[in-house]
């Protein structure tokens, strides 16, 4: 007998259903995996990239300069928020801090809307690399002092530092520009007490130009921050003048015959160079620009010669530091050497003026190859003093030689000159006409007359600056007195009337 199995209505219904759901439940399985498996691989990845590029957190080793924003146009910090700067701490990755720089990050602080007083303001920092991210400043705020902005012109002050040589004295300086103008926060220029212009003379005998330096100061004589000068630096002139009653001559030592033949004069040295006079003032005038020392024979000598020289000093006169010196003459064997002596020709005399030179010719030793020597004319060879931007008064100058290729100056005798600068009388100060000009050239031409074409042989000396030109002719005109400054043409190359070749010494 067969079993029967009877079923209910209902378990007849839900038997397709349940066998419907299976293969959808099958393929939410598999997306679950897939999706889980993928999840998996990122984190792998992620894991990989970060032991490889990792995130890291540092500040960054160089400073950030501060930015201002929104101050308000009549106001000013009393600090100087330019010379302020903070430290970045931020966080990136490995591949992106090699890649940073200064310029990649700005600190700002914004004082829109606020007035005089002190305000504790907020620094905002930020990055321009997406990659990086700006954890924290140091500091992160400011306290800032707001002061209204003022301006005030003020003198400014001189300080001679130590002093120019014994003898002279130094007079008021003259300074260009006179006055300047202070800028800044209230409360920083009021503590400016004195704009400090400190020189020194380093024992000058003459004039000393400087450019120099300010300095804002307090009472307490410190430096003033935080404000602004209109100039920076300024000309200074101070002036140097001798002590009256006394006088610095140069040492000129009076040698007497010649070296051994094959032998010439190389250098000659005096031990002082130069000394100090005293005396009565007129006659003091009266003494030159040197004094010789006694005379010095050096005949048929073939080595240095080194003597302790008396010098020859004026009656009424005495030397300050004693009437001898120490002479040294150097003798070197013959490789071609002379003795010329050279009228100074003055350069760079201001307009108005006029210069007296003492003594008015110097002795320059020269050396070189002998065909060189025998073919020099006192054309060849100049000894310049330079004038420029000297005022009127007694200055101690250097002279400077120009010679040719291949000779040189072993030395000059006296070392320096006296020069006197003075004034030139209202009367010989007449403005130039302009004379018609060579053309392609800047140089003034004469039209001799047909009586002056046999003169034509002799040539004036070069026009020194601050001299006085009287031009003459056969023609029965008056003279005419004219102040001309001296050109750089005509200082270069003087025309003087033809003379002989400068003769060796053996």
């Amino acid at each position: 007998m067969s079993d029967i199995v009877s079923t209910s209505p209902t378990e007849t219904k839900t038997a397709p259903a349940r066998s419907a759901r299976r293969p959808w439940r099958g393929f939410a399985g598999q997306l679950g995996t897939l999706f889980l498996s993928l999840a998996l691989a990122v984190v792998i990845w992620l894991i990989a990239v970060s032991q490889e590029n990792p995130l890291i957190t540092q500040e960054f080793p160089e400073r950030i300069s501060i930015t201002v924003h929104g101050l308000d146009a009549s106001l000013q910090p009393v600090q100087d928020l330019g010379t302020q700067s903070v430290r970045v701490t931020a966080r990136a990755a490995r591949s992106a801090w090699d890649d940073l720089s200064v310029s990649n990050f700005t600190v700002s602080v914004d004082l829109t809307g606020m007035g005089t007083g002190t305000h504790d303001v907020t620094l905002v920092g930020g990055v321009s690399d997406p990659r990086v991210t700006v954890l924290s400043l140091s500091p992160p705020s400011l306290r800032i002092q707001l002061d209204p902005l003022i301006a005030k012109d003020m003198p400014v002050t001189v300080q001679v530092l130590d002093a120019p040589a014994f003898g002279y004295d130094w007079q008021t300086p003259i300074v260009t520009p006179p006055t300047i103008t202070v800028s800044g926060p209230a409360t920083q220029v009021d503590l400016v007490d004195e704009i400090y212009a400190p020189v020194y003379l380093l024992n000058a005998k003459s004039q000393v130009e400087r450019t120099v330096e300010l300095r804002p100061t307090n009472r307490q004589n410190q430096l003033v921050e935080g404000v602004t000068l209109s100039t920076s630096v300024v000309n200074v002139v101070v002036p140097v003048e001798q002590w009256p009653g006394r006088k610095e001559v140069a040492v000129r030592t009076n040698l007497v015959g010649q070296p051994a033949p094959g032998y010439r004069l190389s250098t000659v040295r005096a031990e002082p160079s130069t000394v100090v006079l005293q005396g009565a003032a007129d006659l003091l005038a009266t003494v030159p620009g040197f004094i010789e020392t006694e005379p010095l024979s050096i005949e048929g000598a073939t080595t240095e010669v080194r003597r302790r020289m008396n010098l020859v000093v004026p009656s009424g006169v005495t030397v300050f530091d004693g009437d001898t010196v120490q002479v040294a003459v150097s003798i070197s064997p013959v490789e071609g050497g002379t003795t010329v002596n050279v009228r100074p020709i003055k350069q760079g005399l201001g307009n108005g003026l006029q210069a007296t030179v003492s003594p008015e010719t110097v002795d320059v030793i020269l050396s070189g190859a002998i065909p060189l020597l025998e073919s020099l004319n006192t054309d060849d060879m100049f000894v310049f003093l330079d004038l420029s931007g000297l005022l009127p008064g007694t200055h101690v100058v250097k002279p400077r030689v120009v010679l040719p290729d291949g000779i040189s100056a072993d030395g000059v005798l006296p070392e320096t000159t006296e020069v006197v600068i003075t004034a030139l009388p209202i009367d010989m100060i007449t403005p130039p006409s302009t004379p018609p000009t060579r053309e392609g050239t800047g140089t003034p031409t004469e039209t001799p007359n047909a009586s002056d074409v046999g003169s034509m042989g002799t040539l004036t000396p070069p026009v020194e600056a601050g001299a006085t030109i009287t031009a003459t002719s056969p023609a029965p005109a008056a003279p005419v007195a004219t102040a001309i400054p001296k050109t750089p043409t005509q200082q270069a190359t003087p025309a003087q009337s033809p003379r002989p070749p400068i003769t060796p010494t053996p």
